[in-house]
């Protein structure tokens, strides 16, 4: 392959490239309210996919965020921090990040009031946080699955200019 042809192989495997990754990530975005919807009807967390023949190629997963501990007031925060851990507070008088970090880290969230693990004491400017809505999943295809897309690509299973639709120059 001369300097041309490799030019040229490179522009169109980027038009490729991009086209596949915008409608991936459209899809992407689809299937995640879709798996939204579905958890919140038929409590669906992970399901597997397959090709049209019943082939399994992968496995979706809700990836489900883990409630937290935030700080809903910093004043009322780094006053209990100063009364209760005076060596964790710098001279700004402001927690110090990393200790606060690690601290709220292994405080437990759950409905009610942020309390101190070792006395029980309630924690001013503490609060707990709902799990947010998932923001994502994760694909994990099955052993083979890979192989099996794309025997499907090679056999013509796979419509692959239906899934990019290139002709209007863009993914659809």
């Amino acid at each position: 392959m001369n300097l041309k042809e490799h030019a040229t192989e490179v522009a169109v495997l980027k038009v490729l490239r991009d086209a596949v990754e915008a409608r991936y990530q459209a899809t992407r975005r689809e299937v995640l309210e879709e798996l939204r919807t579905a958890r919140a009807e038929f409590a669906l967390k992970s399901m597997r996919v397959t090709l049209r023949d019943g082939t399994p190629i992968a496995t979706i997963t809700l990836i489900d965020p883990r409630p937290a501990v935030v700080v809903a007031d910093e004043d009322a925060f780094t006053a209990w921090v100063t009364e209760n851990h005076p060596e964790e507070v710098e001279t700004l008088v402001r927690v110090r990040s990393s200790w606060r970090k690690r601290f709220i880290t292994e405080l437990a969230a759950w409905p009610g009031p942020v309390t101190d693990p070792y006395t029980g004491e309630v924690i001013p400017g503490l609060e707990a946080a709902p799990a947010p809505e998932p923001r994502s999943f994760s694909l994990r295809p099955v052993p083979g699955g890979t192989e099996q897309v794309a025997r499907a690509w090679r056999t013509g299973e796979i419509d692959l200019p239906r899934l990019l639709a290139l002709d209007s120059g863009e993914a659809r």
